[in-house]
């Protein structure tokens, strides 16, 4: 056969627009030559080279592999159309970015499915490495294929396709993967006895092939069946206890080519202590736990000097709920403001510490301030445990506009339970008013940037059993919104309308959905997160094609006594404590409801 390295140089990167995503060569590389190791992995990201290779947790996972003795780590990331089309009739397989060997020579083939419109760039992925796209139907050379990440908490779209879902922090249960493979190697077992032995063995894998869901006569799904008795019935979400045991990401990969995010990125902490109704990390990736300031400065140091790199990302899901925030700024500043080295602020809650927040960070380079504000009236606010108050978003932005901000970015979702048109209406008013606090600074209006997103009822959490607002709802809001807006400093931007809806199907699946997956993809479907590459019809035809009704899945209310097609992965918040949750929620729409009822 020819050789692949050849192979991509002669007949994949002259034909594409982009080379430099394909051609590797990153600086601070890691992997070894897999095909010498004792376990071969390659973790693929299933979008963009320019956006997977921003991603701290394959990142994360890169440098772990690659340092466990006999283990050789790659990667590989979903080439853009243009470039599949080459490889397709060119015959370049998929491979590794490092290595350039074929991903299906590889044993273990690992994706992080970060949001649910990546499920056809799985399917694209692994039909251009030549791995069947069914589990049941590969051979028993084939590598095996892991999912971890946010796909993994609601998996069954895609349990036909996966061999192992890995929920939860990955850094324990892939090492345990990891090392049963190679065991299972050294005792030349099949494949099939893999994968029971990971069954059995290792914490926190679900194989779907050991387990058959239960639909009713009227097809409601009913439960999740384990095929044998030893396998377990439920499967408990992965949490590292500490996350000083989590890889120090101090030669981060650099690329070549443009990517998302070009900066330093530091985690500074997992989980989220504030527990918002709507928001599913917020209630899976608990304990909260931090890294100490030591440990901070220590990653930020070596990591500038290994890459170069001018702006230090703080990242979390709420960095400003980081025990003595003020105190790690002001560390930052103090070691690598005469280095010209900015700090970037992501995850911040407009609460009460907003208003403190200019203060500390008086060296950061000023861009846009970002609040994630979610509602815009307070019963709304009290519903979903968004403990912020206008009072707090005021008092924050003016400060902020005196520390020398002059924009600001704010988030809102539209279709949240007992949202009434006058909610809506808020959601300019605020803005407004955010707006016009720059007057008593410097006489002049701030520009406004807001981003609307549609509320997407996620499992596991109190709003699972809730029913998505239809698409005429949200077109309508969004009508609403500009209308509101016009001429005004006040600049409104909408998440996809149908992509939202696609988004609610997916998480909400059971394992019918699979086959409409397959279904859009054989249609074309590709990149579904792009704006550029979405089609959404592709997706309508391939519903209609294989008997799936997404208003089903996106639309119905749930019952609380009913089974959910999730429930068998067990995450720390429990189903009980969630329901008592969604009564709490009602109970407040109740009391707050604007026509007493």
């Amino acid at each position: 056969m020819q050789d692949i390295a050849e192979l991509i140089s002669r007949q994949l990167l002259p034909r594409v627009r982009h080379p430099s995503q394909y051609i590797g060569r990153e600086i601070n590389p890691r992997c070894q030559d897999p095909s010498a190791a004792e376990v071969s992995v390659v973790l693929a990201f299933p979008d963009a080279y320019s956006i997977g290779i921003s991603h701290l947790g394959s990142q994360i996972l890169y440098h772990m592999l690659n340092n466990i003795p006999g283990v050789a780590c790659d990667r590989a990331y979903c080439p853009l159309p243009d470039a599949e089309a080459v490889m397709r009739t060119r015959r370049v397989p998929l491979f590794g970015w490092e290595s350039r060997l074929p991903l299906r020579e590889f044993d273990i083939l690992g994706f992080s499915v970060a949001y649910e419109l990546c499920v056809t760039n799985v399917l694209t992925m692994l039909d251009l490495a030549g791995i069947a796209l069914r589990s049941a139907d590969r051979k028993p050379t084939d590598p095996i294929v892991i999912a971890g990440d946010a796909l993994a908490d609601t998996p069954e779209a895609m349990a036909e396709f996966i061999d192992i879902f890995m929920p939860g922090d990955g850094e324990e249960p892939l090492s345990a993967l990891v090392e049963l493979v190679g065991e299972m190697k050294r005792r030349r077992a099949g494949r099939e006895e893999m994968l029971l032995e990971v069954a059995r063995r290792v914490p926190s894998a679900y194989v779907p092939r050991f387990y058959q869901p239960a639909y009713a006569a009227d097809g409601a799904y009913l439960r999740l069946e384990p095929l044998r008795g030893d396998v377990p019935p439920t499967i408990d979400r992965a949490h590292l206890k500490n996350l000083a045991d989590s890889p120090h990401i101090t030669r981060p990969l650099v690329p070549l080519a443009e990517a998302v995010h070009d900066r330093l990125v530091v985690e500074i902490m997992r989980g989220c202590p504030n527990a918002c109704r709507f928001c599913q990390a917020g209630h899976t990736r608990l304990p909260v736990r931090t890294r100490s300031i030591e440990e901070i400065i220590s990653i930020t140091r070596q990591g500038l000097a290994a890459t170069g790199y001018r702006e230090i990302s703080l990242l979390s899901l709420s960095t400003s709920d980081y025990p003595d925030l003020g105190v790690l700024i002001e560390r930052l500043n103090a070691e690598f403001a005469d280095q010209h080295v900015s700090i970037s602020l992501p995850s911040l809650r407009a609460g009460s510490q907003l208003r403190h927040l200019p203060a500390l960070t008086a060296t950061v380079r000023k861009g846009g301030l970002t609040i994630a504000a979610e509602a815009a009236s307070g019963r709304l606010r009290r519903a979903i445990r968004k403990n912020i108050t206008d009072e707090d978003m005021l008092a924050g932005v003016r400060a902020a506009y005196e520390a020398g901000w002059r924009r600001v970015k704010l988030y809102f979702m539209a279709g949240l339970p007992g949202e009434t048109d006058a909610d809506i209406d808020a959601i300019f008013d605020l803005c407004r008013r955010l707006s016009q606090a720059r007057r008593d600074v410097d006489g002049h209006p701030a520009s406004i940037s807001v981003s609307v997103s549609w509320l997407v009822p996620k499992p596991h959490t109190p709003m699972q059993w809730c029913a998505m607002r239809d698409a005429d709802y949200f077109f309508a809001v969004r009508r609403r919104l500009r209308e509101l807006s016009r001429r005004s400093p006040v600049q409104f931007r909408f998440h996809w309308i149908e992509r939202s809806l696609l988004e609610a199907v997916l998480c909400r699946a059971d394992r019918r959905v699979g086959a409409a997956v397959e279904a859009a993809w054989r249609n074309g479907a590709r990149l579904d997160a792009w704006d550029e590459h979405f089609d959404n019809a592709k997706w309508l035809a391939a519903f209609e094609q294989t008997g799936i009704d997404p208003t089903y899945y996106a639309h119905r209310a749930i019952p609380l006594d009913k089974p959910l097609p999730w429930s068998h992965i067990r995450c720390p918040r429990s189903e009980a404590f969630l329901k008592g949750e969604h009564e709490r929620m009602t109970a407040v729409l109740a009391e707050d409801s604007p026509d007493g009822s």
